[in-house]
């Protein structure tokens, strides 16, 4: 596959010095390959690498800029781009760089359809990069418009099992414009918008609106150019889960594996949650960024090949098997491989058979896009042999690797406690973040609006006495009350935790509704508790030193004050006065509303 330069080109005679270097180098193929490592800032461990191509050292053509010049004056961009591609292939296999190979890649070689090709896909799967690990940026791409055979080729591409990377995001409308027709797997913010990124509010806001945009086109986003520990720290703390650049590691021929300890050690302290997108993340990008990139076999390869893959690595448990296209076909683990093939003569009987005779094909498999309750029902409906095996990470059927069923458990862990900063998960009512964000957001546009913190009264000895289930109860009626009196328009509900809810509204009619509150409440716990119990207003149990007392039954307890414009600068100013006014609101009996009318500020 050497690519040919046309016979019948004729460089200007300024131009022929340089030229004739360039056909040199293409014929000779004197190309090298760096890679630039891009980091996954969440478990701190490199995603993939990023290929950079050289021409001769020293040469006035080592820069690829001047190369792609010279490719374009001999109109053989495609046949070059070509040869830069398997440059990059052959020295990414050639370090044993585990991860994705981003390539860059030119709108040309989309045209000619070499990456769909079945000697390509035949080549790749022999340098151990099946598609579902090639991420292609596009260089170049601004017009490419829907329905050109460059868009058409990306689009097949995309489902032959290549990833996508839209580059230098934020340089023109086109890039956008692009965004929304291709919907690329990776967006690659323009290191311009890296650099200063802590003292600049406009960059900042420019990083939170493709992260916004990113989640609605389930794209991950990748932050280029980072040279600071700053730059790296305000990107993870507005929410960009990946990043590349100097300070992470220089481009090299044969990069570290693993992250320096520069880079890691910036990263070490736990993630100050200062914006919602910060801490939120997605389940997907951490499925990708946990699965583990083994190397696949393809399902023709002899049994004994896999058999001494299994006995060079110790740590090595499971080897998925992938078809040519990327797809993932099952598992050979390594304990099913020893119960049945590690006896006398049984190797040399079988060992040249293909390695799907012992493949496990009734395995684990969790697409990338699962929700966290696909997640969570797949740790559940998993058995001793699947935790050996491992979970197939796949995205539309294509391998993108392997998850120990303990790490994916630590992960659903992980995002359940997430998720309940953000959604209660017996009320699904907005959480912690959500109720600060809202505070402040209403705060900075000088609403006026009131602010009420409702608490159930009585509450430990009822749940305690009846039980867990009766208190969820109990926390669900409150729930539907506080959604059935406060108007729908311009309020906000949610739920701190426990018994706690907080209440903002913007209604001038908030005393009453809030009065309609307690009303509410009362009458729907008088509902809920046998005739015997609401007649004598309260049961007997036990209290914590074991005395039989007699408790009172639920009620409620609401402190609420209107909140002026310009008077408070921060959700936790508003949180310190709503604490006070519960407090107040609970020294009062029965179904109690503490309204303060002090002016604050």
């Amino acid at each position: 596959m050497v690519a040919i330069v046309p016979r019948d080109f004729v460089p200007d005679t300024a131009e022929n010095h340089l030229v004739s270097q360039f056909q040199n180098i293409m014929l000779e193929r004197r190309l090298s390959a760096v890679f630039q490592p891009i980091m996954d800032l969440r478990n701190r461990r490199f995603h993939g690498f990023e290929a950079l191509v050289r021409g001769p050292s020293g040469s006035p053509l080592e820069r690829p800029d001047r190369l792609f010049a010279c490719a374009r004056r001999c109109d053989c961009v495609a046949e070059f781009d070509r040869l830069c591609v398997q440059t990059a292939v052959e020295g990414f296999a050639a370090a044993g760089l585990a991860g994705h190979l981003f390539l860059n890649v030119t709108e040309a070689l989309f045209d000619c359809g070499w990456f769909a090709q079945e000697p390509t896909l035949r080549w790749l799967q022999e340098h151990g990069l099946p598609p579902s690990r090639l991420v292609l940026e596009l260089l170049e791409s601004d017009g490419l418009a829907e329905g050109t055979q460059a868009f058409v080729a990306a689009q097949f591409l995309r489902e032959l099992g290549y990833d996508l990377a839209l580059d230098d995001l934020g340089q023109g409308f086109g890039r956008f414009a692009l965004w929304k027709r291709l919907r690329p797997r990776y967006l690659k913010i323009d290191r311009s918008y890296v650099a200063e990124l802590a003292d600049d509010p406009f960059k900042a806001a420019f990083v939170r609106s493709v992260l916004l945009l990113s989640e609605a086109s389930r794209s991950v986003v990748v932050a280029e150019g980072v040279e600071t520990e700053r730059e790296l720290l305000t990107l993870r703390e507005l929410g960009v889960s990946m990043a590349q650049g100097y300070f992470i590691a220089r481009p090299q021929a044969r990069p570290a594996p693993e992250p320096a300890a520069q880079a890691c050690d910036a990263l070490r302290d736990p993630q100050p949650a200062l914006h919602a997108l910060a801490s939120r993340g997605s389940i997907e990008q951490s499925l990708l960024g946990l699965a583990r990139q083994i190397a696949p076999v393809a399902p023709q390869t002899k049994l004994d090949h896999v058999l001494r893959m299994l006995e060079q690595d110790a740590d090595l448990t499971s080897v998925p098997v992938v078809d040519e296209l990327g797809r993932a076909l099952g598992i050979i683990n390594r304990y099913v491989v020893a119960d049945r093939l590690f006896r006398p003569h049984v190797r040399d009987l079988f060992g040249n058979k293909p390695c799907t005779m012992v493949m496990s094909s009734d395995v684990l498999r969790l697409d990338a896009r699962s929700s966290l309750r696909q997640a969570t029902s797949l740790i559940a409906d998993s058995s001793y042999r699947h935790a050996t095996e491992g979970v197939l990470v796949t995205e539309g059927g294509h391998y993108r690797g392997l998850l120990l069923v303990g790490d994916l458990l630590r992960l659903v862990t992980e995002f359940q406690v997430q998720a309940a900063r953000y959604a209660n998960p017996l009320t699904l009512l907005p959480g912690n973040v959500p109720i600060n964000d809202c505070l402040d957001r209403w705060l900075r546009e000088e609403r006026r609006f009131a602010a009420a913190y409702a608490d159930i009264d009585h509450f430990k000895p009822f749940n305690d006495r009846f039980g867990y289930r009766m208190g969820d109860e109990i926390i669900l009626l409150l729930a539907d009350v506080l959604r059935s009196r406060l108007a729908p328009q311009g309020s906000f509900l949610g739920h701190i935790g426990g018994d706690d809810f907080i209440a903002l509204s913007c209604s001038t009619r908030w005393e009453a509704e809030l009065r309609g509150v307690l009303d509410g409440f009362e009458q729907a716990v008088a509902s809920f508790v046998e005739p015997q119990v609401l007649e004598q207003k309260g049961y007997w149990a036990e209290n914590r030193r074991g005395e039989a007392t007699f408790f009172a039954l639920p009620t409620l307890s609401i402190g609420a004050f209107a909140v002026e414009p310009a008077c408070f600068e921060s959700h936790r100013e508003v949180a310190n006065v709503l604490a006070e006014l519960k407090r107040a609101a609970k020294r009062m009996s029965g179904n109690a509303l503490f309204i303060d009318r002090r002016r604050h500020g």
